[in-house]
């Protein structure tokens, strides 16, 4: 059995000619887009789209009646 402590090196050939990488900007947020992100985190999805369908059609099941 092999260890998981240490990673297999990765092979020449799945390795970018650009280098490991770094700390780029490119990922930070802007502060209109981080306020936009914090405020869809606080919508409540179980009462909208896809979620709040899925969440109406399987509560109280037991309240429905026969026709």
């Amino acid at each position: 059995m092999s260890s998981k402590a240490h990673l297999p090196p990765v092979p020449p050939a799945n390795r970018t000619p650009h280098g490991p990488g770094g700390s780029s900007s490119e990922g930070d947020l802007s502060a209109q887009q981080a306020e936009a992100t914090k405020s869809s985190r606080d919508r409540n999805l179980a009462e909208q789209g896809r979620q709040g369908d899925i969440k109406q059609n399987t509560t109280h099941q037991g309240y429905q009646q026969d026709r």
